[in-house]
C-alpha cells in the first residue's frame, strides 16, 4: 500500500488522486477506506472525467480552483480516465495526516499556488533621512480651528452685551 503524508498546517494546495473504481455516492465512509484517514467532505472533490464532456480536468481545475498546472503535469491529469479525486489541503483541518491509499488508487500530482517573493529594493540615503531640524516644525492652524476661535470670540462677546442689556434694563 501507498502511503502520503499531508503535513500538519498545509496550505493552499490540491492533490490530485486517480482510481478506476467507481464511487456512485462519495460518502465519508467511502473517502475513509480509500485513504484510510478521515477527512472533511468539505474540501474534497470527486469528479467524473465523463461528466467534463469536452473540458479537459486541468481547464475544470484551473477554472474551479485558478490553478494552473506545467505541462507534465498537465499530460498525466488528463490521462485520467474513470473518477479523480480532489483532496484541498483544508481536507485535513490543519493537522498532519498520513494517507493510505487503498488498491486502484494513486496519486497523480499536487498543486500547489505559484509563490512569487519580490527583493526589497534599497532606499537611497538622502531621501531616508527627511529634513528634521532641532525644533519640531508646529503644524498650521486649520481653517477648521480659526472658524471655531472666532466662533468662540463672538460668542463671548455676544454674552457680554446680552448681560449688559439685562444690566441696563433692571
Amino acid at each position: 500500500m501507498t502511503t502520503l503524508t499531508i503535513p500538519a498546517n498545509d496550505h493552499g494546495q490540491i492533490r490530485v488522486f486517480a482510481t478506476d473504481q467507481a464511487i456512485a455516492e462519495p460518502t465519508a465512509e467511502t473517502l475513509e477506506q480509500l485513504f484510510g484517514a478521515k477527512l472533511d467532505m468539505t474540501f474534497i472533490d470527486v469528479v467524473r472525467t465523463a461528466d467534463l464532456g469536452d473540458m479537459t480536468l486541468t481547464d475544470y481545475i484551473a477554472q474551479g480552483y485558478d490553478m494552473s498546472p506545467d505541462a507534465v503535469d498537465k499530460r498525466a491529469v488528463n490521462a485520467i480516465n474513470g473518477t479523480a479525486i480532489l483532496i484541498l489541503s483544508r481536507a485535513t483541518s490543519g493537522q498532519a495526516e498520513t494517507l493510505t491509499l487503498a488498491l486502484g488508487m494513486r496519486h497523480v500530482t499536487t498543486y500547489s499556488r505559484d509563490v512569487r517573493i519580490t527583493a526589497p529594493v534599497s532606499l537611497p540615503d538622502g531621501s531616508a533621512k527627511g529634513i528634521i531640524g532641532d525644533v519640531p516644525a508646529k503644524a498650521p492652524k486649520s481653517d477648521a480651528r480659526i472658524g471655531g476661535m472666532i466662533a468662540t470670540v463672538a460668542l463671548i462677546v455676544m454674552f457680554a452685551l446680552v448681560g449688559l442689556m439685562i444690566w441696563v434694563a433692571g
